[in-house]
């Protein structure tokens, strides 16, 4: 059984790897929703930190003028019964004669559990997806909170607003990696969802 686990999971894996993200899906904006009145109803605006490099930061209440992004699936995944189908959120990034699509990332800090999301120009991004209530999550493959660590698929909704700096200082939507609050003590907690344009 456990080679069979493995495998499962190394396959999954593999096929995250190599999947083309081709099927786009219609344009929507990002709206925060938050105990906090601050935050709640704000859109997400991609936020220039570095070349071709954006971050998520806040930019008012939704209007017809807010940042759009699509969600990027594969037909070659297949579709968890609960969390639906895995695949990247992209930004378009347009400059004076080009457009680039970029995909989200979410680089890990080393001192630290608050990671900032950037779109950057790469072939691959975090898998991420949306629920039944088009919250946004990230994927999650294994519970290595257990020992030995087994597969299992879930969505984990750990977003913050925090001040941050990855490039540029600016309050930006943040991640926090692991299950314990934020260091950054600017956080605020989160969720982010998507809104059909």
């Amino acid at each position: 059984m456990r080679a069979s686990i493995i495998t499962t999971t190394l396959a999954l894996a593999a096929t995250q790897v190599t999947a083309q993200y081709t099927n786009q899906s219609a344009p929507f904006n990002l709206v925060l929703y938050s105990h906090n009145s601050t935050y709640d109803g704000q859109t997400l605006a991609a936020c220039h930190e570095g070349a071709a490099i954006e971050g998520l930061c806040l930019d008012g209440p939704l209007t017809s003028t807010s940042v759009q992004y699509t969600f990027n699936t594969s037909s070659d995944l297949s579709s968890d019964p609960v969390l639906g189908t895995p695949g990247s959120l992209n930004y378009e990034l347009r400059g004076g004669n080009f457009n680039l699509s970029s995909p989200l990332s979410i680089p890990v800090n080393p001192i630290s559990n608050v990671a900032v999301p950037l779109f950057e120009p790469s072939e691959s991004g975090a898998n991420v997806g949306f629920d039944t209530s088009d919250k946004l999550f990230v994927w999650g493959y294994t519970d290595d909170t257990v020992s030995p660590p087994v597969y299992k698929s879930q969505g984990f909704y750990r977003w913050y607003v925090c001040l941050t700096n990855a490039g540029y200082t600016y309050t930006t939507l943040a991640w926090v990696v692991g299950p314990h609050s934020p260091e950054n003590p600017s956080c605020v907690k989160v969720d982010v969802k998507r809104v059909f344009v």
